[in-house]
């Protein structure tokens, strides 16, 4: 037996290192993999993310779900030890089940004390978008490294926030996740001891967008990094269909933010034309945020530690915030507070011609 401790997935012939699959060949504290799921529904009820995640060289598992509902953020955090039982993506009242891979997730949260629940199986409607893989060095040191695949489709099954019980069908609930895996700093912990780097980045304002969406006949990705003068930095997509993609070749947008400040997005439009030169125009409005510091990132646990970082055996913690302000949330006490960054999951109906959608809409501008 390894030294690790088999699990069940050693059972299966797709070793790629000499050791069980509770070893990595990365050292790494920040090396991690876990499924991210966001969901929401066409009548603004219930925006919702939740995540786990594996940090194997640290012996953490944690997750989290965060649910918008009726102006409110309510949040559930969890953390425990990995290898009391590497074989379950769960901790305590939280896991995330592979029904079928890449077919069928189901994300659970039982009964706890924080009164969320949530019992939502998601299946795939269209062939996954795959990212390139990206390894990131600063002055000739590694310092991240980062695989991800995106997935859109349908949900089913029950959501409990705020003392009552939403059901989920698939004709007016749909799904947006991402499995990722990697060495990437700000999460396992805060980076300690290296040097800070020698070349100072230069500040320019930016608008990064990352959307996933699905229409009835097709899902979609796209993500885009702007200067604020015009200036295209970056951008990738797909149009995703049952058994096939097309790359998608030209991005355009035109996008409307709340007057508050250009950090959360109220409408817009966006128009996709593809590798054969069909173009899709689709038309949005905000149903929702979740702040992602409410399932710890960006030091969102009370520690300020951030996700990955050992608590205990077990350790369970959250909140209720009132989140209706597009740049503030008001604790529970009554205190405002206003992040310093501008992170947040949007959601949006999408339009495009009679057509009804859903769309993850991350528009975020860097200062």
């Amino acid at each position: 037996m390894s030294r690790y401790g088999l699990t069940n997935f050693d059972e299966h012939p797709v070793h790629q290192i000499t050791e069980a699959f509770g070893a990595v060949t990365a050292t790494d504290k920040h090396w991690n993999d876990g499924h991210y799921i966001c969901l929401c529904d066409t009548e603004g009820k219930v925006q919702m993310i939740g995540l786990v995640r594996l940090y194997t060289n640290n012996d953490v598992i944690d997750g989290f779900v965060c649910i918008r509902h009726e102006g409110k953020q309510h949040n559930i955090r969890l953390s425990r030890r990995l290898r009391s039982d590497i074989n379950t993506n769960g901790i305590g009242p939280l896991r995330i089940e592979i029904v079928e891979p890449m077919e069928t997730v189901r994300l659970v949260l039982e009964e706890n004390e924080y009164g969320i629940e949530c019992d939502l199986v998601c299946r795939s409607t269209a062939v996954p978008y795959e990212d390139q893989p990206t390894y990131t060095r600063q002055g000739g040191r590694f310092v991240a490294s980062r695989a991800v695949y995106e997935v859109v489709g349908t949900v089913e099954g029950t959501v409990t926030v705020g003392g009552q019980t939403y059901t989920a069908t698939p004709d007016k609930w749909f799904f947006f996740r991402n499995h990722s895996w990697g060495s990437m700093p700000g999460r396992g912990g805060p980076r300690e001891h290296g040097a800070p780097s020698q070349h100072r980045q230069e500040r320019t304002q930016a608008l990064r967008q990352w959307v996933l969406f699905r229409m009835p006949d097709h899902g979609g990705f796209y993500q885009t990094m702007d200067r604020n003068e015009g200036q295209r930095l970056q951008q990738e997509g797909a149009i995703l269909f049952e058994d096939s993609q097309v790359e998608v070749t030209e991005i355009e947008h035109d996008l409307a933010f709340y007057p508050d400040g250009p950090k959360r997005v109220k409408s817009g439009t966006f128009a996709l034309t593809d590798e054969n030169g069909t173009k899709r125009e689709y038309e949005f409005e905000d149903l929702g945020w979740v702040y992602c510091q409410g399932g710890g990132y960006f030091g969102g646990f009370n520690d300020g530690l951030g996700q990955g970082v050992w608590r205990g055996e077990y350790h369970v913690e959250g909140e209720v915030w009132d989140a209706s302000h597009p740049q503030k949330i008001v604790e529970e006490d009554g205190t405002e507070r206003e992040f310093d960054h501008a992170w947040a999951e949007s959601f949006t109906l999408l339009r495009s011609g009679g057509d009804v959608g859903l769309a993850h809409l991350e528009a975020v501008v860097f200062e």
